[in-house]
């Protein structure tokens, strides 16, 4: 699910762990917006440091495929099987209309557009990723408001 359909992609997040760590996150979007600040800080963490690029990359693009399929999500267009246990719970909760898909989808175009600007400067890339899970929070807070 999370490979949508590529052999190579689905290989590729065996191999380093990706289901699991898209079963963080989702888990951590469950609980948001009371976000677990320590499950956050110990994500951004283990992408951080000499060597971790390829983790680092993974938990950016795994933030960005969960901020799409929270707009999918909201737009109707919710995925047709979980790609991690809770998923459907989550996107329904955090997504529930037209409204919440279009937060979610400005959401990631700025967070995809920052993230790709602070990799190019070499900003820190666990403050970069702690800064998107509380954003992402954030979001969740004003959705969750709304109703």
């Amino acid at each position: 699910e999370l490979a949508q359909g590529s052999v190579g992609a689905a290989f590729a997040l065996a191999e380093a762990e990706g289901a699991g760590l898209y079963a963080a996150l989702v888990s951590l979007a469950a609980g948001m917006p009371q976000v677990d600040r320590g499950a956050a800080l110990k994500l951004a963490n283990a992408a951080a440091g000499r060597g971790q690029e390829a983790r680092r990359d993974l938990t950016l693009r795994l933030i960005d495929l969960m901020l799409v399929r929270l707009a999918r999500a909201g737009a109707g267009a919710a995925p047709a099987r979980e790609a991690a246990e809770g998923e459907a719970r989550m996107l329904a909760r955090l997504s529930p209309d037209a409204a919440a898909a279009r937060l979610w989808a400005a959401l990631q175009q700025d967070l995809t557009r920052e993230a790709t600007h602070a990799l190019a400067v070499n900003l820190d890339p666990s403050g970069l990723i702690l800064d998107m899970i509380l954003r992402i929070n954030q979001t969740a807070a004003d959705i969750l408001a709304r109703r």
